[in-house]
């Protein structure tokens, strides 16, 4: 039974780690800021109108380029928390694996210690 609660456990966290890097590592607009400035940037030469005075279009640029830093500043703060996620599954993908580790090797000694025991018994 507890074999059983161990592969659940451990099929969990490679779930988790699978999908957490598919999220930080994979190519998506968050991870490719340029893709997301260049839709702003084809908004920006559409909505340049030679009829409008200077000032509008310096408006309207001026708003585009808020928006398009704000846009990739976002996808910046994404991508840091995506990576985050990751190390934090990963870190306790590894405890899990270390504390297993740890728990297998106990019970190996204290078997080995009553094995110890049941002879010294038997020999005296």
């Amino acid at each position: 039974m507890n074999n059983k609660i161990w592969y659940i456990v451990l099929l969990m966290y490679a779930f988790l780690l699978a999908f957490i890097a598919f999220i930080a590592f994979w190519d998506q607009d968050f991870n490719k800021p340029a893709s997301t400035i260049g839709s702003y940037l084809t908004e920006l030469h559409k909505y340049k109108n030679p009829v409008w005075n200077d000032s509008t279009n310096k408006d309207l640029e001026g708003i585009i380029f808020q928006i398009m830093k704000k846009s990739n500043d976002n996808a910046g703060d994404l991508q840091e928390l995506a990576g985050q996620s990751f190390n934090i599954i990963l870190g306790s993908l590894l405890a899990f694996l270390s504390a297993s580790a740890t728990m297998v090797f106990q019970n190996k000694n204290k078997n080995k210690n009553k094995n110890k025991d049941v002879k010294k018994e038997t020999n005296t």
